[in-house]
């Protein structure tokens, strides 16, 4: 195996950076409005992929696959765990963790406070983690070996199916020849909506419109960027503003019919930022800010809020899209919020995904596929993201969800989304952020041209692929 440290630390020193991962870390950076490749499905694949044992299973692991009896207390070992967030969310899942202890006693778990970037670095010292979170770096990371495709432990845990997970969440993980190189740890439902009914019924309607098309979807909006004598006084969101510019244009861009392989073709390698539904999203987007949002008129209105108060929390912004989390901050602040999905194209679901480590001790392989397991497969992992982060995990049989979907509006309007969300984003493994930030802006300042910029991505990305060895 090849365990080049210097190509692992350049490849992941890309977590976080690459533009496209943006939209996986949504739930746990920035903000929006006012605050400033084809997949296979699982039926596809080449593989029985099944992961782990089921919640509860506390005396005999694969009992329910007749395979022998295993005491969950007899597995030991010290697994290391490292995310993008170093210490970031520590205190989070240490309580998970004793969640798990509470099935597997003797497993001892070390959350790292290095992040990813720093892998390189803790092999050469001989800190090596046994678990890591992969999502868009996957694809780097297996092609330098550094995790292990999932195949022989999943085919040794039958009791569960990928039916067991939402299918987008699921097939981010699996390639084109079936090997799956992680699992889905948590979703994130993208996007929906939080809004003011009291705004809603002031201009005429009883309730969010079911919405197609970009064309109707600006049609709704515009009856809420409203003038009067030249001052602005109603507002949405700003949809060049949707969680950064690269989760504005997938939005966008899905709403407008297309999907991940409009921007990317994983087996060919290739970059299609000037795909044509996506260059007429980039137009909607750019037309629409010339038209309605006036950045004087904004600034007039942004300097009659009460202080630390957005437009939306002001009552001035009909409406905005948020991760869970966020929605639920907007609804402490205003009990009154009602939620609805985003229209149901624009629909996509991100989140993050856990690997095992290719560098991890051997003698802990049992012991780290254990806590993947019941991490990612299992209800009462479930139900501990859930409690002790506030994110919804990745399978779809989770009683605790359903649950809280029932007497809490948030979680509801969540799983809302879960349920209707087809598609994923595009991942694209080179770091484009930087280059696609500072182009975005002079979109938006008028001095790029929508067609001329993606056709600039398009060339600086593929540019970059094509340094790479396949």
């Amino acid at each position: 195996m090849r365990r080049s440290s210097h190509k692992g630390f350049r490849l992941l020193s890309l977590t976080c950076a690459l533009a496209l991962l943006v939209t996986i870390v949504a739930a746990c950076s920035g903000g929006s409005g006012e605050n400033g490749g084809n997949t296979k499905t699982p039926n596809d694949t080449k593989t029985n992929a099944n992961t782990g044992a089921t919640e509860g299973n506390k005396g005999a692991e694969g009992e329910e696959a007749n395979a022998p009896k295993v005491n969950l207390a007899d597995i030991k070992g010290e697994v290391r765990v490292i995310t993008p967030w170093g210490a970031g969310f520590g205190e989070q899942f240490a309580k998970m963790f004793e969640d798990f202890n509470k099935d597997y006693p003797n497993v001892k778990v070390i959350y790292m406070e290095q992040t990813t970037a720093d892998l390189a670095a803790l092999i050469a010292a001989g800190e090596t983690p046994d678990v890591i979170s992969s999502n868009g770096l996957a694809i780097d990371l297996r092609k330098d070996d550094m995790i292990e495709d999932l195949t022989p432990y999943l085919n040794s845990s039958p009791d569960i199916t990928p039916d067991l997970y939402y299918e987008p969440a699921y097939t981010r993980s699996v390639d084109q020849n079936g090997a799956v190189w992680a699992l889905p740890w948590h979703v994130d439902p993208n996007f929906a909506l939080a809004y003011n009914n009291d705004v809603l019924e002031q201009y005429g309607f009883t309730e969010i419109p079911e919405m197609q098309t970009l064309q109707e979807f600006g049609d709704f909006l515009r009856k809420f960027w409203v003038t009067e004598n030249g001052e602005q006084v109603m507002t949405t969101f700003s949809p060049h503003e949707v969680y950064g510019p690269f989760n504005s244009l997938i939005t966008m861009s899905f709403l407008n019919g297309a999907d991940a392989s409009n921007f990317y073709n994983p087996a060919e390698r290739k970059v299609t930022f000037n795909d044509p539904l996506v260059v007429e999203a980039l137009d909607w987007i750019v037309n629409f800010k010339r038209e309605n949002i006036n950045d004087e008129r904004m600034g007039k209105l942004n300097s009659t809020l009460p202080e630390n108060t957005g437009r939306f929390s002001a009552g001035k912004s009909l409406m905005e899209p948020h991760v869970t989390p966020s929605l639920r901050g907007l609804l402490e602040q205003n009990p009154d919020l009602k939620f609805a999905p985003m229209p149901a194209e624009s629909l996509w679901i991100g989140g993050w995904s856990f690997s095992l480590t290719s560098v991890g001790k051997k003698e802990n392989k049992d012991a780290a596929w254990a806590l993947l397991k019941w991490m990612t497969s299992t209800k009462a992992g479930a139900e501990s993201q859930q409690k002790h982060f506030g994110w919804i995990s990745g399978i779809k049989d989770n009683p605790y969800l359903e649950s809280e979907a029932k007497k809490d509006p948030v979680t509801a309007s969540a799983y809302e989304v879960l349920k209707n969300a087809k598609k994923l984003p595009p991942t694209i493994p080179v770091d484009v952020g930087k280059e696609f930030d500072t182009k975005w802006a002079e979109v938006m300042a008028g001095t790029l041209e929508p067609k001329a910029f993606l056709d600039h991505m398009t060339t600086f990305t593929q540019a970059l692929l094509d340094e790479q060895k396949p």
